[in-house]
């Protein structure tokens, strides 16, 4: 198994994405064109709780080496945004 594949010698960088980073990016987008500061927010909120989904779900059942690399520095980057 290398660094950027599965046990069975399959890729993971470029897979379809997941829902959690799904929502990441769509509540992170729709924070931006909020008219309200307080949507913005909340909004900014969800998709930050998205991205930590996606992150521990990465970490904990990631298919290569790469991509639990991936939630791990996420997570760090999450835990240093608090």
């Amino acid at each position: 198994m290398g660094f950027f594949t599965d046990d069975l010698g399959r890729q993971t960088v470029l897979l379809k994405p997941n829902p959690p980073i799904l929502g990441w990016a769509a509540l992170g987008a729709a924070s931006f064109m909020a008219l309200e500061q307080k949507n913005r927010d909340r909004l900014s909120a969800a998709s930050s709780a998205c991205l930590l989904i996606w992150a521990v779900l990465e970490v904990t059942t990631g298919r290569s080496g790469f991509r639990r690399s991936a939630g791990v520095l996420t997570l760090s980057w999450l835990w240093g945004k608090r």
